[in-house]
């Protein structure tokens, strides 16, 4: 598991806030990649760090966080299990649609190192695509505006690359004035 760097100090545990909170930031690192490692090697390694986590923190707004995202998370494998052998959009449009944003960057972050030319291009735009919605979660409207005019301007420049995504063009209009993300549709979907 890759480490993070953090910044800023714990907090009391009163709510939870990834950009600002360094304990908030950990869980949230901890749990996307124990997922992420799960998605892609099968094994439910998320439920003993989620449950770890627990243990160590136990204030209110860790333990919920920590309950939602692997409630989400189990969602998420059933539908992925569905899939049989997905190709990565196909776990990118199921991890979207569940809203795990966070987890749809971890996940593309691993194909983008390895990834070249313009597959790299498409990946790196796919986990800013996320990122704006990581930034509109945690309240960072200004950020996740500026973020969202760049990369739809970029998804129609790589339209060719992304025929996967069948409603690619509601993906555009929506991160153009980012407000609530759309729902994707793939081939399966």
């Amino acid at each position: 598991m890759k480490k993070h760097k953090t910044s800023g100090a714990a907090s009391s545990g009163s709510t939870f806030d990834p950009f600002h909170d360094r304990v908030s930031r950990d869980i949230r690192n901890s749990l996307s990649e124990a997922f992420v490692e799960a998605w892609q090697g099968g094994a439910a390694a998320y439920e003993a760090t989620a449950q770890k986590l627990r243990q160590r923190h136990a204030q209110p707004a860790y333990r919920n966080y920590i309950d939602r995202r692997v409630a989400n998370y189990r969602r998420a494998d059933e539908e992925h299990q569905k899939l049989g052998e997905p190709d990565l959009m196909e776990e990118l449009i199921v991890l979207w649609n569940r809203k795990l944003f966070f987890e749809v960057h971890e996940l593309l972050e691993s194909h983008w190192h390895e990834a070249r030319g313009e597959r790299r291009e498409v990946l790196k735009t796919l986990i800013q695509a996320a990122a704006v919605y990581v930034h509109r979660e945690a309240g960072r409207l200004a950020a996740a505006e500026k973020m969202g005019r760049r990369v739809s301007g970029r998804l129609d420049d790589l339209r060719v690359h992304l025929g996967a995504i069948r409603n690619l063009d509601d993906l555009r209009e929506a991160l153009a004035d980012p407000q609530e993300p759309p729902r994707l549709k793939g081939r399966l979907r």
